[in-house]
């Protein structure tokens, strides 16, 4: 052990500060190289192989699309259907009333706004409706309203409740049911 202590010493001497850098900077490439480079090389192989199953996948996609545009044509026309006509408006909030009623909301009173530009296929009929009831019943209510009407969107919900412990809370529902325009 002292004789590799004293040769080790002995070459280090006859290396000299420039030789002692060089050997320095040989063993830090050396770690870089193993710590970065190697694991680096890795990551590349793996990108590679990942990008070549992607550019498989997407030339397959690519054959059958020409099949899927049917589909997605058919998709679009029963997407379509869900919504009503300018004509099935009275059923429509036929339906949302009886809704209320079945969760025991009294509609008193209520804001509508038929609004839409003349580009847009769908019209937009804004409704607006003050209630005041329990809030487990307000939930009931509109998820039962949203299931019944496919047309009918949830935009706003104002909540107010006058004291922490009363049970019921005053809520402005804002719905907007699309409806298709008649040509």
């Amino acid at each position: 052990m002292k004789r590799l202590r004293w040769e080790l010493a002995r070459a280090a001497n006859g290396l000299g500060l420039p030789g002692g850098a060089a050997l320095a900077m040989l063993v830090g490439a050396g770690a870089v190289w193993l710590t970065l480079v190697l694991p680096a090389r890795d990551d590349t192989e793996r990108l590679q192989e990942e990008r070549a199953r992607l550019e498989r996948r997407l030339n397959g996609a690519a054959g059958d699309q020409a099949v899927g545009t049917q589909g997605v044509r058919e998709q679009l026309a029963e997407f379509r259907t869900r919504f009503g006509d300018e004509k099935s408006l009275g059923g429509s909030l036929g339906a949302l009333h009886a809704v209320a009623r079945k969760h025991g909301l009294q509609l008193d009173q209520a804001e509508f706004k038929l609004s839409g530009d003349a580009r847009d296929p769908l019209w937009r009929y804004a409704i607006v409706l003050p209630v005041k009831t329990d809030y487990r019943a307000l939930r009931r209510f509109t998820q039962d309203a949203l299931r019944t009407l496919p047309g009918l969107a949830l935009e706003e919900v104002s909540l107010r409740r006058g004291d922490a412990r009363a049970a019921q809370v005053e809520a402005q529902l804002r719905f907007v049911l699309f409806l298709h325009r008649s040509p």
